[in-house]
């Protein structure tokens, strides 16, 4: 026999209105118009990452460390590692003079990014990635 709990509002024993829901790697949540489920936690970004022009951070999720290598080169240290190398790191926009790319650099402690310019050459510009795979 399966259950159900309706309600409106989950929040903590202290009723202060703040919750800690724990949800397990199974938990799925059903698709925009009931159009099917989705694994709840594979679904989420697991790393992100804004940096400023040079290379400094302006807001990230999950780094633990930021390396500069070179112009335009830097590595991020991870909070939590990924489980494998192979986490999705899509190449994103960084400014409108540069391209953002993914290194072959990949580990499942860290990754590096290179911002290069459309003639090929480095440049430390804006960038921004958000990595979804599955933590150790």
């Amino acid at each position: 026999m399966s259950s159900q709990l309706n309600v409106d509002t989950i929040v903590d024993k202290a009723g202060s209105g703040g919750t800690n829901v724990k949800v397990a790697n199974t938990s799925t949540y059903v698709g925009d118009g009931g159009s099917g489920t989705q694994n709840t936690v594979q679904s989420l970004v697991k790393c992100w990452f804004l940096d400023n022009e040079g290379g400094s951070s302006l807001n990230t999720f999950n780094v633990a460390s930021n390396t500069d290598n070179s112009t335009g080169n830097y590595t991020k240290g991870f909070t939590n590692n990924f489980s494998n190398e192979n986490f999705s790191a899509p190449p994103a926009c960084a400014q409108n003079t540069s391209t953002f790319v993914i290194n072959s650099s990949r580990a499942t402690s860290s990754v590096t990014t290179v911002n290069i310019k459309h003639d090929n050459s480095a440049i430390d510009g804006r960038q921004a990635c958000n990595i979804c795979g599955d933590l150790a």
